[in-house]
């Protein structure tokens, strides 16, 4: 886990001068239609101390924040049929050792990060900031409308370790359509979040230098 010390004497002093910040930012409904939600004025932040109480930063040692799959898109994702031959053709053997998009939730059995393109591990004062948006964003609104797009294609992550160093839970991120899932635990998926959360989990994964889109191979 967390050292306890560390994480205590760093809430107090810096949950001070992040809520300060947040107070200067303008407020995440500006630029967004009213008709999905409105401000809870009676919502008080959640302070460092209580956010890393919860799962799965209670029982983090490390955090991860990652990108991969940045050279698919949508289309070139499709798993097509194998090609319609008997032979051991060149045809075949092309088909079979192309490129594939990975699927990240694999990685809670493999504990392989071969395939990450991009990875960043947060101090404590980004954890701050990762856990700020999860657990203080939404929570600031009554959200009327939940949606949920089909086209969930995650090329980022927050990948969570446990004081083995091995990885428990993973939440893959798709900022192309807005959407989020957490393995194995739930603990975030379109259900509980909103449309704001996304645009500020963006920026953070972009200000630590990691790529967010589909970026095309030249």
């Amino acid at each position: 886990m967390i050292k306890k010390f560390f994480l205590i004497v760093f809430a107090s002093c810096f949950s001070f001068i992040f809520s300060q910040k947040n107070k200067k930012k303008k407020d995440l409904l500006e630029g967004y239609s009213t008709l999905h939600g409105k401000i809870n004025k009676d919502y008080q932040a959640i302070s460092l101390g209580q956010r890393i109480k919860n799962y799965p930063f209670n029982k983090a040692s490390k955090i991860k924040i990652v990108s991969y799959n940045l050279d698919f898109s949508k289309n070139n994702s499709y798993e097509p049929p194998p090609p319609k031959t008997k032979d051991d053709s060149i045809q075949l053997k092309t088909f079979y050792n192309r490129p594939k998009p990975i699927d990240l939730r694999k990685i809670l059995e493999t504990q392989s990060e071969k395939e990450i393109i991009e990875s960043k591990t947060l101090n404590l004062e980004e954890i701050s900031k990762i856990s700020y948006i999860i657990f203080n964003t939404c929570e600031k609104y009554y959200i009327t409308i939940y949606s949920q797009s089909g086209c969930f294609f995650p090329r980022n992550a927050i990948i969570f370790y446990d004081e083995n160093d091995k990885i428990f839970e993973i939440t893959e991120i798709c900022f192309q359509c807005d959407n989020l899932e957490s393995y194995p635990s739930k603990f975030l998926n379109w259900k509980n979040t909103c449309e704001f959360i996304y645009p500020e989990l963006e920026k953070f994964f972009q200000s630590k230098g990691l790529q967010t889109q589909y970026t095309p191979k030249k």
